[in-house]
């Protein structure tokens, strides 16, 4: 389009200018997360394990000589065999508050998924739902968590007016203490179902990480199978999203339900990183980022709620309450302020009325939205 000049981000150069869009575009919001730089090279490495079965092409908008919007697109085979579609994600997305500037940006991202053969495009999506997807368009005034995009709100009116169309909402949840610390009552009968179901709670051993990563996320998978959007990870993928989140996890909150020795829940909740991240104000853990950031962490109060769920053929015996009156007790027992619970589908009508029991409310949602390409 006119004035817009949309260019692969095809070299290292070009790369480098767009992972640096959002420092330029939102830096000067004290309240704006800024990620982590080598999380997103990680992320857009070829080396990625996702790389496997993904194929994706950045570009940057560029305006009198400036870099003024950027997007991204991908084709994931393992989530079309998975799903029996044709989808491309569209991801990273970031621009000036300029219609024509996004309009150009969908222009190009749209025409390179058509030669890709993608029947339908989906997004915001960075790329699938094994990562972090989602328009925020509620919630605006609650800082982002760790792990969950966030943006400015004019960017709804932007994809709404290049004609996207709505196709999935995601839930975020808070709890605070003063809402959801379990009484007396609430303890006893979750205790009670604990011997009912003969089942026994234990965290992830530390010393057997390996193993237990394996352990957890074939549960992940056999849980989030029937989701919208879902797509299986792989064991590479697996593996490497486990070494990003090991200096996060604390046994303590990572923890299983045993039933014969089987495990049949989990639950992993994170200290929230992006409290101690509004502070790396360039995004960089060097010189002196990786020392705040593990101290920094140690001192956090609030935390999200990553996973958490019950094997399919578990979930009719009540173990659901049990596994977030666990999560809950535990956080509040060492003094947590607040936690998120995100995402959830907001048509997982079950795990969103048990969430909303124990005293949750519905604080954010992220939105997904599609385009037919044919």
């Amino acid at each position: 389009m006119a004035g817009t000049e949309v260019r692969p981000a095809d070299s290292l150069l070009a790369k480098r200018a767009f992972i640096d869009l959002p420092f330029r575009l939102h830096g000067d919001d004290p309240a704006w997360v800024p990620p982590l730089r080598y999380a997103t090279y990680d992320r857009l490495s070829r080396r990625h394990p996702a790389s496997a079965h993904q194929q994706w092409a950045l570009w940057t908008a560029h305006r009198r000589g400036e870099v003024v919007g950027r997007i991204a697109a991908c084709r994931d085979s393992l989530f079309d065999e998975r799903q029996g579609e044709r989808w491309a994600w569209l991801g990273f997305f970031d621009c000036v508050d300029d219609r024509q500037v996004a309009a150009s940006l969908f222009d190009v991202a749209l025409g390179w998924a058509r030669r890709q053969g993608a029947e339908v495009a989906v997004g915001p999506g960075n790329f699938t739902t094994n990562d972090e997807i989602g328009l925020l368009v509620e919630g605006f005034e609650h800082p982002a968590v760790v792990m969950t995009l966030e943006n400015p709100p004019y960017y709804e009116r932007l994809w709404t007016a290049a004609g996207w169309e709505p196709v999935m909402d995601l839930y975020g949840y808070q709890f605070l203490r003063e809402q959801t610390e379990l009484s007396e009552r609430q303890r006893r009968a979750l205790e009670r179902l604990r011997e009912r179901s003969n089942v026994k709670i234990r965290e992830m051993r530390a010393d057997h990480f390996e193993a237990e990563v394996g352990l957890f996320f074939d549960l992940y998978n056999q849980t989030w199978e029937n989701n919208w959007g879902f797509v299986p990870m792989p064991e590479a993928e697996v593996r490497h999203l486990a070494r990003q989140l090991k200096p996060l996890l604390i046994p303590r909150y990572a923890f299983g339900i045993e039933r014969e020795g089987e495990l049949v829940g989990v639950c992993v909740a994170l200290p929230d990183a992006n409290k101690v991240m509004v502070r790396l104000r360039d995004g960089r853990l060097l010189p002196t980022g990786w020392a705040r950031l593990y101290w920094g962490i140690r001192r956090v109060k609030h935390v999200r709620i990553f996973a958490l769920g019950v094997r399919p053929d578990a979930q009719s015996t009540g173990l659901g309450p049990l596994l977030y009156g666990e999560v809950v007790t535990r956080l509040y027992d060492d003094g947590m302020i607040s936690g998120e619970a995100s995402w959830t589908l907001s048509t997982n009508f079950r795990i969103n009325r048990q969430l909303e029991a124990m005293g949750a409310r519905h604080y954010k949602t992220w939105r997904l939205y599609k385009m037919a390409l044919s």
